[in-house]
């Protein structure tokens, strides 16, 4: 796909240089592993954040952003007695926290002065966070367990600019961009020591993320 577009820009008519951005995002990204219904159960993580992206030539720039993901459940546990006589039931709050750096390149094309489509494979850092706790109404509960996993991943996306609005057609403009494609994050173990500090940490969590991703925002293009 990435060759299909770099022949369309090499046939396309001249245009202006890739643009330099820095745009306010929303996104969502896929969660196909079962076990992140701890923490969340509709199929895809919504996040917020920001890109920018530096042109590097006609049709060749590099893009980077961070998106921040935010998310939880409330998780109901049976217990039974020894002789199984009476079952006790407790809840917990099962929380996910996460910081996504993603970069690479984008190649793009002009199809208008104003509609510019490209394709872009972005290599991804996800530093996650995940905390239980049986008493959230209580600061600093000596209750709650939390860990934090470092994982590697990418995502493959096409998508499109639009800049319709330059100024007294100067060189700053004000843009959408949409981009939609497929995202893939290892899978990570999240260790923890028992909420009394005594012990070798434990296991509580693992999983990874992937599925569909998409991200749309504005911003300003340079």
């Amino acid at each position: 796909m990435l060759s299909l577009i770099a022949l369309t820009a090499a046939l396309s008519a001249p245009g202006r240089a890739a643009d330099n951005e820095i745009s306010i995002e929303l996104g969502s990204l896929g969660t196909h592993d079962d076990a992140f219904e701890l923490f969340h159960d509709n199929g895809q993580l919504g996040t917020v954040g920001i890109r920018g992206g530096l042109g590097l030539s006609r049709h060749l720039g590099v893009v980077a952003g961070w998106h921040h993901a935010a998310t939880g459940n409330t998780v109901e546990v049976q217990s039974s007695t020894a002789d199984d006589s009476e079952s006790r039931y407790q809840t917990f709050q099962a929380a996910y926290r996460g910081h996504h750096f993603l970069v690479g390149p984008k190649l793009d094309t002009t199809a208008w002065e104003w509609f510019r489509p490209y394709a872009t494979v972005q290599g991804a850092l996800f530093v996650g966070r995940v905390l239980m706790d049986d008493d959230p109404e209580v600061d600093d509960n000596p209750g709650q367990i939390q860990a934090t996993a470092v994982s590697p991943g990418g995502v493959a996306a096409l998508g499109w600019d639009i800049v319709p609005v330059r100024p007294g057609g100067g060189q700053i403009g004000i843009g959408w961009h949409l981009e939609a494609g497929y995202g893939l994050v290892a899978t990570a173990s999240y260790r923890a020591r028992p909420p009394s500090g005594d012990g070798e940490p434990a296991e509580i969590a693992r999983f990874g993320l992937g599925g569909f991703y998409l991200r749309t925002g504005v911003g300003l293009y340079f």
